[in-house]
Order: structure tokens, then C-alpha cells, then sequence
């Protein structure tokens, strides 16, 4: 081939590469900075030699070499469907039930048993060749219920502090809002923290815990801790969890988009009373390529009037567009080493029978003791608070630095 023709051919080849991946990349969606392709969603389905298992509200973690199929529950009323082929024991682990929901079995299975430890169901039986289980749990207070809303803990002593403040609280479960990762390890710590309590809690994917520089974490995220994207409803409440770790493009494209679509814009969802939309950034902290602005849209189409948000570490309410959107983000109480006092507040949800979900704010009332991440000793490095950060250096163990 004479160089003229080569060159041309090139060109044209490397014109129709470029054209192609962007093309995909239209498809897919990409998530920048740190430019890549959009992760596939979490896994809910496993395939074992003759076992299949389908859940609804729940992820895969993974498969033990002993057989046991490993799940951890991101709504507080999980489904399982199973099908076995050969006559062969199940075992069928599941994190994050709360302690009190009640198995349902269809159709009924004597020899099938449930362990209860804390958080975690450990199901077993001996299933006959060519059958089918529907496995569910009942939430204990579907209809009357608390929870708290609240992000930016990291995984250390400030989210044991919220787990337990929220139980202080009566709550019935947590909503965590993102930005358990601040440090090498918090993501397992925090994975730790909330299987050792005694209630749920469903979260979204922070900035922090989408990746460190460029590492990714989401695949340790949504192992660990639960999707990216997901939703649930419970007494006519319908949760929504919107993944705004990165910005995204084109926002009008990914899984996202495929979530927001099972709400219908023009003729609202009769069993629906109120939606709790949450997210880790407010959509006013969305630089996307008009990511914010259609998000905010598509929301306040399908009647998402509210948003809570963390990713800044302040209380606030602010009407951003229409959409009120409370900001719950102390979940490290800077507030309270920056005036030296707890002021720090923690944003409570409450439901009762055919009202919408009533919210208020309560103390955080953290004590000073739980105050270690590294982000905290860092804000009174700049603010040059010597006799604050002497005291925490004396009780808190040395920490690894943030990234």
C-alpha cells in the first residue's frame, strides 16, 4: 500500500475507533474526573450446579467454598427466589435483616431452618430435585417507623457513635448518606460496625467511597455496604437511592435513568403516599454536563420533592430549584471541635399510617472521645486549635493519614 493510501487509511481507522468509543461511551456513560466507563450494577443472582437464586433487595457478596451463598440485604424486606434442580442442601446466608422481621416460605418447607445472629439469617435445608422456594422477610414495623438520616461519618469511632446515637434515638433503621472511606480500611470497618448493631442500615455511594485517587472502591462499596443505585417501599413510603458519587455523562443514559424510569411522570403510583430521595451530594454541588438540572427535573416530575443530601459537612435546609433538599453531613462533628461545644445534629425521618414522613432535627450530642477520624485532627491543624488537638491526640489512636 503507498504511503498516501496508508496514511488516508489510518486516519480513517483512527477516526472510526474515536468515533466508536464515543459512540459507547454515549451508550454506557462515563464517569469524570478520572475519566472511565460507568461500573455495571451490583450482582443479585448466583448460579451454583444446580441452584439458582434470584433476590430482590439484596447483593451478592459472593459464594463460600463450603456451598454457602453469601447476600447482603439493601431493603429492609428482602426476596429470594430459588430454584433446585438436583435433590442437594441449601445454605443461604443474608446480612442486614433487622433482628425482628419474620421468613416467609412459599410453598412451605418442614425441613427448612433459620439461625438468627444479630443482623445476619442463616437459612439451610435439604431441597428435593425440581423445586422452587419464594423466600421473603416482613419488616416488624411496616407501617409506624423512625429512622435517621445522616452522611459523612467515615468508618471509625464517629459511626459507631451515630449507630448508637440513632439507636438513643428510636430509630428503626439508619439511612446513611455516603463517605464511609476516608482512610485505608474504613470501608471493612464500617462493613463491621453495621453488621455488629441491632438495625439496618441503607446507604449511598460517597465521593469518598466511589474511589481514592485511582483506585476504585465502588466494587468494595457495593460488596460490602449495598448498590449504587437501588430502591425500596415500605408502608407506602417509596426510598429512592441515587448514586451521584462522580458526575456522569450523558446524564440521561445509564442505570440511574433505568431506576428513575420505574416511576411514571405522568400517572403517579396510586400505592406511593411520599418518596425519600437520597443521595450523597446535593444536586447544587453537581458539576456535570446539565446533570443537576435534569436530575432536579426528572425528581420533581415524578413528585420527589425532597432531597437529603450529605457530602458537605453542615446542617441545612436550602429550596434548591423546588426541590427542598436538607443537607444532613456532620456525621464527623467539625461543627462541634470548631466552637468547642456539640452542635452537631443528625436529621430523623418519621412515618405513621397514611401521613407523609415527617422529619425533624435532634443533637447529635457526640461525644468528645469519638471525635478520631484523621479529617478532624487536620480541620484543627488549620484552624490552629493546639489545645483541642492535644486533647484528641491524647485519647485517639494514631491515625492513618487521609487521603
Amino acid at each position: 500500500m503507498k504511503a498516501p493510501y496508508r496514511r488516508r487509511f489510518l486516519t480513517l481507522a483512527g477516526l472510526g475507533m474515536v468515533g466508536g468509543a464515543l459512540g459507547y461511551a454515549y451508550v454506557k456513560g462515563v464517569r469524570y474526573p478520572r475519566l472511565h466507563f460507568t461500573p455495571e450494577p451490583a450482582p443479585t443472582a448466583a448460579e451454583l450446579e444446580g441452584i439458582g437464586i434470584q433476590a430482590q433487595g439484596a447483593v451478592l457478596q459472593g459464594v463460600a467454598a463450603d456451598g454457602a451463598i453469601r447476600f447482603r440485604a439493601y431493603a429492609p424486606e428482602p426476596r429470594f427466589d430459588l430454584r433446585v434442580s438436583n435433590g442437594q442442601r441449601v445454605r443461604l446466608l443474608l446480612e442486614n435483616v433487622h433482628p425482628d422481621a419474620t421468613m416467609l416460605v412459599e410453598p412451605t418447607q418442614p425441613g427448612l431452618s433459620q439461625q438468627r445472629t444479630g443482623l445476619l439469617r442463616t437459612v439451610a435445608g435439604e431441597a428435593k430435585a425440581d423445586t422452587s422456594w419464594h423466600i421473603r422477610w416482613s419488616f416488624p414495623k411496616p407501617d409506624a417507623y423512625r429512622f435517621t438520616i445522616i452522611g459523612d461519618t467515615g468508618g471509625g469511632s464517629e459511626l459507631d457513635w451515630v449507630i448508637k446515637r440513632s439507636l438513643e434515638l428510636g430509630a428503626d433503621f439508619i439511612v446513611h448518606l455516603g463517605d464511609f472511606y476516608y482512610d485505608p480500611g474504613d470501608l471493612e470497618r464500617a462493613a463491621a460496625a453495621l453488621n455488629a448493631t441491632s438495625i439496618p442500615t441503607f446507604a449511598a455511594i460517597g465521593n469518598h467511597d466511589f474511589r481514592d485517587g485511582w483506585q476504585p472502591l465502588y466494587p468494595h462499596f457495593t460488596r460490602l455496604i449495598g448498590p449504587r443505585n437501588s430502591s425500596f417501599r415500605l408502608g407506602g413510603i417509596q426510598f429512592v437511592n441515587l448514586d451521584t458519587a462522580t458526575d456522569f455523562w450523558p446524564a440521561h443514559r445509564g442505570e440511574r435513568l433505568r431506576l428513575l424510569q420505574r416511576f411514571p411522570q405522568d400517572e403517579p403510583d396510586a400505592a406511593i403516599r411520599d418518596f425519600v430521595t437520597f443521595t450523597h451530594r446535593p444536586l447544587y454541588k453537581v458539576n456535570g454536563l446539565g446533570e443537576a438540572s435534569w436530575l432536579r427535573r426528572q425528581l420533581l416530575d415524578r413528585g420527589m420533592k425532597k432531597l437529603m443530601a450529605g457530602h458537605i459537612h453542615i446542617k441545612d435546609e436550602v429550596d434548591d430549584g423546588g426541590l427542598y433538599t436538607y443537607v444532613s453531613g456532620q456525621g464527623l462533628g467539625h461543627a462541634d471541635l470548631i466552637v468547642d461545644k456539640p452542635i452537631a445534629q443528625i436529621l430523623v425521618g418519621d412515618v405513621a399510617p397514611g401521613k407523609p414522613v415527617k422529619y425533624h432535627w435532634a443533637p447529635l450530642k457526640m461525644p468528645f472521645e469519638a471525635h478520631c477520624n484523621s479529617r478532624n485532627l487536620g480541620v484543627l491543624e488549620v484552624l490552629q486549635r493546639r489545645q483541642t488537638l492535644t486533647r484528641l491526640r491524647q485519647i485517639c489512636p494514631e491515625p492513618t493519614p487521609a487521603k
